[in-house]
Formats: C-alpha cells, sequence, structure tokens
C-alpha cells in the first residue's frame, strides 16, 4: 500500500509538469485564435473605409471638377466604417490631378491608442500591434467599356447640354445636321446599331488616345430580337452611351467614328413592331421648327431618354476617354 501511494505520489509531479509544458502552446493558440482574429476584423474595417473615403472624394471631384473637403470626406467614411466608430487617417494625397490615395490606421475608441492590445499574445511577448490600410481612385472621362449597341450622334449630345435633365427624343427620320469643332465636317443627327457585339446587344469599345474608333452599323430603323430584350431589361436605368461624331457610308455600310460616351437614361423607344413611349419626350424640334419634322401619329423612329451624369465603379469601364457628361469613378487598389 504505501509502493503505491508512492507512486501515486510521483505521477502527480509528472502531470503537473506536463500541464506546465502544455500551456505554452494552449496560450499560443488562444493568441492565434483571439488575438490574430480581432487584428483581421480590424484590417477588414480599415480597409472598407479607406475603401469608401477614396471612391467619396473621387466622385466628389469629379462631380464638382474641384475636389471640396476630402480631409472631411476621409475622416467620416473611415470612422463610420471602424465598429468602434474610430480610426487614424492621414490627409488624402493626390499623386496627379485625378487620382487620391487615402491611407487609415488604428485607433481605439475612448483612449485613443494607436494600436490594438493583445491580452493573451502578451504572454508571449506581443503586447500590440497597429494595423494599417490604403486605397487608390481615380476619375475622369471613359476610355473603354461594353456598352449597348447603339451610338448616338453629337449632334444629340450637343442639342442635349442646353436642356439638361430633360426627356428628349432621338429620332432616325430627320435630318439634323451639326459639326463638331474645329472639324469642318457636317454630322448627321439620330443614332446607329453597332455591329461589332460582344454578347447579345451589346459592344466593347475601347478609344485610343486620339479618340479614334470606327465602328460599323446597320440602319436604326429596326432593331434585333435581343436588341429588344435588352432595352426592355434597361429601361429607366442609366447607362454609357457611345457618341460618334463623324460617319461614312450609309445604310447597312455605314461606319461611325466613336469620340466619347455620355450616361444616358433610357425612356422610352418607337420601332416596327415594338414600341414603348415616353410621352414627357416630345416628338418635335423646338420652334422655328419645320412642320413636317412633327411625326403623325406612331409613324416616327426613335429611341428616348435623359443625358445625364452617372458615376460608375463597375470594373468594365476603364478610363482615358473625353469627358462629357459621364464620369467614372473606379478603385484601383
Amino acid at each position: 500500500m504505501q509502493w503505491l501511494n508512492k507512486r501515486l505520489r510521483e505521477d502527480r509531479g509528472a502531470t503537473a509538469v506536463m500541464l506546465g509544458i502544455m500551456l505554452v502552446p494552449l496560450i499560443g493558440s488562444l493568441a492565434i485564435a483571439l488575438d490574430v482574429g480581432a487584428l483581421y476584423a480590424e484590417r477588414a474595417q480599415l480597409q472598407n473605409g479607406a475603401d469608401a473615403a477614396a471612391l467619396a472624394i473621387a466622385q466628389d471631384c469629379a462631380t464638382n471638377d474641384v475636389c471640396t473637403n476630402p480631409g472631411g470626406l476621409a475622416a467620416s467614411y473611415t470612422n463610420g466604417n471602424a465598429n468602434d466608430g474610430a480610426a487614424n487617417v492621414l490627409a488624402p494625397s493626390f499623386p496627379n490631378a485625378h487620382t487620391v490615395v487615402v491611407s487609415d490606421s488604428t485607433r481605439v475608441a475612448g483612449s485613443n491608442a494607436g494600436a490594438i492590445s493583445h491580452p493573451f499574445a502578451a504572454l508571449l511577448g506581443i503586447d500590440n500591434t497597429t494595423v494599417h490600410a490604403t486605397a487608390t481612385a481615380e476619375w475622369g472621362g471613359p476610355g473603354s467599356a461594353e456598352v449597348l449597341a447603339l451610338a448616338l450622334s453629337w449632334c444629340e449630345f450637343q442639342e442635349s447640354l442646353a436642356a439638361t435633365g430633360q426627356h428628349v427624343t432621338i429620332r432616325t427620320d430627320t435630318n439634323k445636321l451639326c459639326k463638331h469643332a474645329p472639324s469642318t465636317e457636317v454630322i448627321p443627327g439620330g443614332f446607329g446599331w453597332l455591329d461589332n457585339l460582344s454578347a447579345p446587344c451589346e459592344a466593347t469599345i475601347t478609344l485610343n488616345a486620339a479618340g479614334e474608333l470606327w465602328l460599323g452599323s446597320n440602319t436604326g430603323g429596326d432593331i434585333t430580337g435581343d436588341c429588344k430584350a435588352k432595352l426592355t431589361a434597361l429601361k429607366g436605368k442609366t447607362v454609357l452611351i457611345p457618341i460618334f461624331d463623324l460617319t461614312k457610308g450609309t445604310g447597312a455600310n455605314a461606319e461611325y467614328r466613336i469620340y466619347a460616351f455620355a450616361g444616358f437614361t433610357i425612356t422610352g423607344w418607337n420601332f416596327p413592331a415594338f414600341k414603348d413611349l415616353d410621352k414627357s419626350a416630345p416628338l418635335c424640334p423646338p420652334p422655328p421648327a419645320d412642320p413636317k419634322d412633327c411625326p403623325k401619329g406612331n409613324s416616327w423612329r426613335g429611341i428616348q431618354g435623359v443625358f445625364t451624369e452617372w458615376v460608375s465603379v463597375e470594373d468594365v469601364i476603364s478610363l482615358g476617354g473625353p469627358q462629357l457628361n459621364a464620369t467614372a469613378v473606379t478603385l484601383t487598389q
């Protein structure tokens, strides 16, 4: 019996030693599970805040043609995306005239400490950590985009500038003409369906530095089944529309030179056996218009809508083209 008690006392000593040894990896596991998890959560909040701030500043700069309050927007969005409502943010920087960089880091609400304390990792010699995040956004005229396979005339866009926000009817049965300075060549009005489809009723447009891109087209009086479905889905939505400033050829052999993109909200249309009219869009040109330019009944063909400013964060938009009414804002980093 004495021998058994002695062996039990020896085992208890060994168990204590083993427990002490096992505490080290146990504490390390807790540090990973809790402290490292907190770091990942902090990093996600800071990155969300930096992304939102960069996009908001870029949109403000694009909309107002000047950056009105970059510091205030950066503080508002970085703090607003932190669970505790607190983050340190540096003054936004502008590497060039169309790019903003926002950087933020850890700030603990209440104490305003610049680092997160680690209750478990501290036992391993890691007391606290500061987390950082950075986001970069750009703005400017779209230079490449996947768009509705429809190009509108520079004439129509120029006319819309005098009536921003008003509903317009862009017809293919009128002889509206204009010139795009400094060019002396006459540009016809109306619109045309584009041939180079990258998807049903969609075209991929990429402008070069000079805005030179010629695209084949067919007459705007007819419409394919794919485009019928596309127009129906896009009614009431604002999309990028290519603007052409020169044409050559006619009918199915027509080609359009794409100059830039414009934001256009589609509100109605009238094609053979396919119509959805916008009664707010006038059919007749403003005075002094020729009475014959006012159609009777449904004897006209065209598309209706509103030229509007559009800010997009879509990945299908890249920058570098002339800036009309459409400004793209993209998060690049």
